[in-house]
């Protein structure tokens, strides 16, 4: 994808915070014992089911958190698509200095130096795949303990709908990360060759 595409994919990313609270609200409160008084059937659960669930629950409190942190992605690939369109301007001009000040704060900044948010994407990703992970395994444990109607009524809820929003993003943010790189990689290229001219 050219720069423009790059540009308009990352303003397009939607928030992970969206997402995310859409799940926990959609999922996470039902289940919960002290919030799911909306939902009787929930409450009527074996006890030792009910202490699974929890257990289960707490496991996914680290991955949440760091799906919450992982806002950070959306901001730094929308710098890295105004640095890339400044890096392609600054070379296509011939600034030499500026190109490679561009250059260098993409891959040795403290904030945004590509490597670390290629493994921040990359952590991302596995947190999401945990939480996806649990979310089927707690569902299959309630889909033994409900009947089909509860089943139908508690699947019904939008919580699939947002963990394959988490899942789309995790996606989109691999993609556009690649593609980045692969344009500062061409640029970079491009700025060192015309200061050899």
């Amino acid at each position: 994808m050219d720069l423009r595409e790059l540009k308009k994919e990352v303003e397009l990313l939607p928030s992970v915070d969206k997402h995310l609270k859409g799940f926990q609200d959609s999922w996470i409160k039902p289940i919960r014992s002290n919030t799911n008084q909306h939902i009787p059937f929930l409450q009527d659960l074996p006890q030792e089911t009910k202490q699974e669930l929890n257990r289960r629950l707490q496991l996914l409190s680290d991955s949440f958190q760091n799906v919450k942190d992982s806002q950070l992605i959306n901001d730094k690939l929308k710098h890295y698509a105004r640095y890339l369109i400044e890096l392609k301007l600054t070379t296509f001009n011939g600034d030499q200095s500026k190109s490679k000040m561009l250059s260098s704060r993409m891959l040795n900044d403290d904030f945004l130096n590509i490597k670390q948010t290629i493994t921040e994407v990359q952590n991302f990703e596995s947190h999401v795949k945990h939480i996806e992970q649990n979310y089927h395994e707690v569902n299959q444990l309630l889909h033994k303990q409900l009947s089909l109607e509860e089943v139908v009524f508690f699947m019904e809820l939008p919580h699939l709908k947002y963990l394959k929003g988490l899942l789309k993003l995790a996606d989109d943010h691999k993609v556009i990360t690649r593609d980045i790189g692969r344009h500062l990689v061409v640029l970079t290229k491009q700025t060192q060759l015309g200061g050899r001219r």
